[in-house]
């Protein structure tokens, strides 16, 4: 019982410490005090620790000494990187998809991307955001559509490492409708059971992000 009071308590601080860096109240480059964030989640320190260990692991912090760690800074090859393993992964993904998608399952998948135009038809002043959320959600619909769990363990850490970077406060509306009409091939491919042309669209989608996500914010 103590050790999966000890797990749950390690699973909730993970969850604090990154919803926080995704969400930009710990930027980067901000140190990672294990004292403080214990104070702020209402944890011991030892859950606190296992949670940073955890995030370095994923790539969300850099620990640089006994109890020290940061938040990840991002420079372009890093970037670079990250958006390429992106690309390999959820293409691979879509592609172990095609073989498991339900009607149901395309059905749900259509609801995600007529959300995702509205919200890009209604430009609410946090459209930005909402739609950045809107958007983690479909691609990790599709992860789990794959049926493999250790990728989508792998690859879903990922898309909230692309969030830091505010990857989508950087695209232009036409390229938020370009990535709006990605998804729905991508979901056409599905639905035809192709899965050579789901993996291909996958791939030149997240690609595509990488000059974005590169370039730097004016």
């Amino acid at each position: 019982m103590a050790e999966n009071e000890s797990l749950g308590a390690a699973d909730e601080a993970y969850r604090f410490i990154r919803d926080g860096i995704v969400s930009n109240r710990f930027p980067e480059g901000s140190r990672l005090a294990e004292e403080e964030l214990a104070r702020l989640s209402g944890l011991s320190r030892t859950p606190v620790r296992e949670a940073i260990r955890r995030l370095a692991a994923e790539g969300f912090a850099v620990t640089k000494a006994r109890s020290s760690a940061t938040v990840a800074s991002w420079d372009g090859d890093k970037v670079a990187g990250l958006f390429g393993t992106r690309a390999v992964l959820e293409s691979y993904g879509c592609a172990l998809a095609v073989r498991r998608v339900t009607a149901s399952d395309i059905r749900g998948l259509e609801a995600m991307c007529a959300a995702m135009e509205e919200l890009l038809a209604g430009s609410e002043s946090d459209f930005l955001q909402t739609f950045s959320q809107a958007n983690t959600a479909f691609h990790v619909r599709l992860l789990e559509l794959s049926g493999n769990e250790h990728l989508l363990s792998v690859a879903a850490p990922m898309i909230d490492l692309a969030l830091i970077m505010r990857t989508y406060r950087k695209f232009s509306p036409d390229q938020i409708r370009r990535s709006c009409s990605d998804h729905r091939e991508i979901v056409a491919a599905l639905s035809l059971g192709d899965a050579q042309w789901a993996e291909a669209i996958m791939k030149a989608h997240i690609l595509s992000s990488v000059v974005t996500a590169t370039t730097p914010a004016r």
